[in-house]
């Protein structure tokens, strides 16, 4: 199995879901339709990230190579960049996508808390302390 890059929803999303990713991957074949499409927006969501950081260090290192500024020089400036915000346009659409997923499981969650009957008072537990003389031999 691959790392995983990390996503700024991936804490949300193991609590909204109740598992941790590396769980929710590996069990993803049992789980049900709603959990698959939060698991695969999450996927792409991973994608996208990747994108923008590889994106981004290509954009460094033609801004770091030593040699003469020059129009070639800035025509791959400027097409390296636009792919830079390509990518984070991408990203900030599956993470919203994804954020709306958690939302309607987090508000599910909420309302089937709140139908769930109260709990009953404190539960008193009994204990008996044996004397050492008391107990067999």
């Amino acid at each position: 199995m691959s790392t995983m890059t990390l996503t700024r929803q991936d804490a949300r999303l193991e609590a909204a879901l109740g598992q941790s990713i590396t769980a929710l991957t590996a069990a993803q074949a049992r789980v049900d339709a709603e959990t698959t499409r939060v698991l695969d927006t999450h996927r792409a969501l991973v994608a996208a990230e990747t994108a923008v950081s590889f994106h981004r260090v290509r954009l460094v290192n033609v801004a770091t190579a030593r040699r003469r500024v020059d129009d070639a020089v800035l025509d791959e400036l400027d097409a390296q960049l636009e792919k830079l915000e390509e990518a984070a346009e991408e990203r900030d659409v599956l993470e919203a996508d994804l954020v709306r997923l958690l939302q309607a499981r987090e508000e599910a969650a909420k309302r089937k808390a709140a139908e769930a009957p109260p709990a009953t008072g404190p539960t008193r537990m009994l204990v008996v302390a044996v004397p050492a003389a008391a107990q067999r031999r």
